[in-house]
Parts: C-alpha cells; sequence; structure tokens
C-alpha cells in the first residue's frame, strides 16, 4: 500500500473529475424535480458502501480501504458521480447498457486508486478459485455493475413511502 499523500489525493480526484466530463455528457445538470432523489440515492449508497467496505474488510472478503480512499470511493465517486450518471442514463439506455457502463467505470477507477493508492490489492474474489489480483478488481467491478438494478429496484420501493422521489 502507497502512503496516501495530497499528490495522489489530487491525482484521484483528478481521474474522478476525467471521468465525470464524460458522465456529464449524459446529463447537463440534476433538474429540480430530481434533487430529492438525486440527493436521496447518493447518501444511500455513500453511507452504506463505506461501512459495507469496512464491514467486508474485517470479514477478510476485501482488501483495506484507507480512510481517506474509502471516503472519496464512496462519496464522491459512488454518492456524486455515479448518481449524478444514474440519473443521466437511467430512461436513455437499456439495462443491459447501464449495467455495462457502470461496470467499466468502477473498473477503471479500481485501476487508478490502484495505481495511486496501492488499495484493491486483494488475491481473491470471494471464492479461492476466483484468484488473481485481476479477478479481484473485475469481481468488485461486475458487482458494481448492479448499481442500476439495484437503485431502481429500491428506488420503487421507497418512493411509494417517500414523496417526491422519482423512480423511473
Amino acid at each position: 500500500m502507497h502512503h496516501i499523500t495530497p499528490i495522489r489525493v489530487l491525482g484521484v480526484l483528478g481521474f474522478y473529475a476525467l471521468i465525470f466530463i464524460v458522465m456529464r455528457l449524459t446529463k447537463k445538470r440534476v433538474d429540480p424535480i430530481e434533487k430529492k432523489t438525486f440527493l436521496w440515492i447518493g447518501a444511500v449508497w455513500a453511507i452504506s458502501v463505506f461501512i459495507a467496505n469496512y464491514l467486508l474488510y474485517l470479514a477478510g472478503a476485501m482488501s483495506f480501504l484507507p480512510w481517506v480512499n474509502n471516503f472519496m470511493h464512496t462519496f464522491i465517486w459512488i454518492g456524486f458521480c455515479l448518481t449524478w450518471f444514474y440519473l443521466g442514463v437511467r430512461e436513455t439506455e437499456p439495462m443491459w447498457a447501464q449495467c455495462a457502463m457502470f461496470g467499466f467505470f468502477s473498473l477503471i477507477v479500481k485501476y487508478a486508486e490502484q495505481r495511486l493508492f496501492g488499495t484493491w490489492d486483494m488475491d481473491h474474489f470471494f471464492v479461492s478459485w476466483l484468484h488473481g489480483n485481476g479477478a479481484y478488481i473485475g469481481g468488485w467491478s461486475l458487482a458494481d455493475a448492479t448499481y442500476p438494478i439495484l437503485t431502481l429496484f429500491t428506488l420503487r420501493l421507497v418512493a411509494r413511502r417517500v414523496p417526491g422521489l422519482i423512480a423511473t
């Protein structure tokens, strides 16, 4: 694991920003009617994944993400960038394409974080026969590819009880 320095943090933030520029092509801004949905999705994903990453580390299913990396990955990347992207593609792209895009973006972000922070460094994904660091990063990227499906499903359930959420 590399030392997390301000330069490395800026490098990861710059990488997120470059990908966000591409993601923003799908949606220039969050419409006022979508702000509650954006904030709700982002907060639920960021908080739950931040906690889950640490619990998965304690359970031995995930390598340790230093707190700075975990915070940036969950709150900035997942909570902000992926939520923005979800709102941009949810009505324009078929579900299979959404999943493919989320998995691809997840893969390149994990490799960038690995190069800059030395994280995402486990030698297997959940089971011993899925061995190698590529399987580990690929497995988590495939898990992240389920973001559109899980978000849509959860929104449809919660929107029945929370007024103002858009569940399309």
